[in-house]
């Protein structure tokens, strides 16, 4: 089975931790040629995110869109569908709630926050199905138009946000939402939005839905053994645009947290790839959905300790964009990754019991 595909549980994390340790010794090599202490780099980078309690609530803070993206291109994946247009996703499901929260009259609060993020879900949802619509019907390409589709967004939202949303200042942004559609803080005095509770929900319901649902089943079988899957009577072609409804509505919830519990207004250019480092949080969860919390908190976690390091040692923030890419490349070499872990696991008793996840 691919690298995206059902794995067993240790097996996952034992690989998550092979390719985090290679992309580290690279990284560390790296380092050493800008001419820093490569032990002293990541002793500054890992106490820069997990050294305090604010560093982690930093670190937190950072993977939280990440959790959406990475679920929404998990799910996808898990249906064979290849969503490369979680970025465009989420910046409808970002406009759509400052449109609401912004310019409509405020319901109660209890009311308001629940309406906006299901609308913009389903706004950024059906945007997701348009692509697959196309697919389907013209046999457009799906990587291509979902790729094309983040231009369009972005550069739609762009224009509102320059031209007819413009604020009173001249700043590309939306009108501030009023209380009633904020989501608040976590902790009081920091940034870190209450959004990733519903992150961790949605981690618990995808989980439970693509692995103890008929709904998961046929899902796995298509991403597996589409042909298969049509003449056993699924109905691929909806459930694809099913799939793509569902992974553009996770994406589109990255999008209305960071309006209503970050920015708390659109603001042009308020991502900074989210959608895109989703796609390498779902590589290095390989699939699962539960990694993905783990994926997610280890990504934010390099950028929020590089941004420390950054301030106090000058260590250029490129470096940890190398050892997030070297993450990536290793996890999505099955048999590079697979040579290295399966002698590994060979040496520990359970290792009959993970046998099926390593040799899938």
């Amino acid at each position: 089975m691919g690298l995206l595909g059902k794995q067993k549980p240790v097996y996952v994390v034992l690989r998550t931790l092979v390719a985090l340790l290679l992309a580290l010794i690279i990284g560390g090599i790296v380092i050493y040629v800008a001419e820093f202490n490569p032990l002293q780099a990541y002793k500054l980078i890992f106490k820069g995110a997990f050294g305090s309690v604010n560093a982690i609530l930093t670190t937190l803070s950072y993977a939280t869109p990440l959790l959406f993206t990475g679920l929404a291109f998990t799910f996808a994946q898990r249906g064979g569908v290849m969503n490369l247009g979680t970025e465009g996703q989420l910046f409808v499901g970002a406009i759509v709630a400052a449109l609401i929260g912004g310019y409509l009259p405020p319901l109660p609060r209890i009311f308001f926050v629940p309406l906006i993020l299901l609308i913009s879900a389903l706004a950024a949802g059906l945007y997701g199905a348009l692509a697959a619509c196309l697919h389907i019907r013209f046999g457009a390409n799906l990587v291509i138009l979902t790729l094309m589709c983040n231009y369009v967004a972005q550069l739609f939202c762009g224009y509102l946000t320059n031209g007819p949303l413009v604020d009173d200042q001249g700043i590309a942004r939306t009108a501030k939402l009023p209380p009633q559609a904020q989501i608040g803080k976590l902790v009081s005095g920091h940034h870190l939005s209450a959004s990733i509770l519903l992150g961790a929900a949605l981690v618990i319901g995808v989980w439970y839905l693509l692995g103890h649902t008929r709904f998961g089943y046929r899902l796995h079988f298509m991403g597996t053994n589409p042909l298969s899957a049509e003449t056993a009577g699924i109905p691929t072609k909806k459930l694809m645009i099913l799939t793509m409804l569902l992974s553009g509505m996770l994406a589109g919830l990255c999008g209305a947290t960071q309006v209503m519990g970050v920015q708390y207004r659109f603001t042009d250019g308020f991502s900074s790839g989210y959608g895109f480092e989703g796609i390498a949080v779902s590589a290095l969860a390989a699939g699962s959905p539960v990694m993905v919390f783990f994926s997610a908190v280890l990504w934010g976690g390099l950028k929020s300790g590089a941004s420390a390091v950054n301030r106090i040692a000058a260590l250029p923030m490129d470096v940890i964009s190398i050892i997030q890419a070297f993450i990536v490349i290793f996890m999505v070499a099955p048999e590079l990754m697979d040579a290295l872990c399966k002698p590994i696991a060979k040496a520990f008793p359970s290792h009959k019991a993970e046998k099926g996840g390593a040799d899938e």
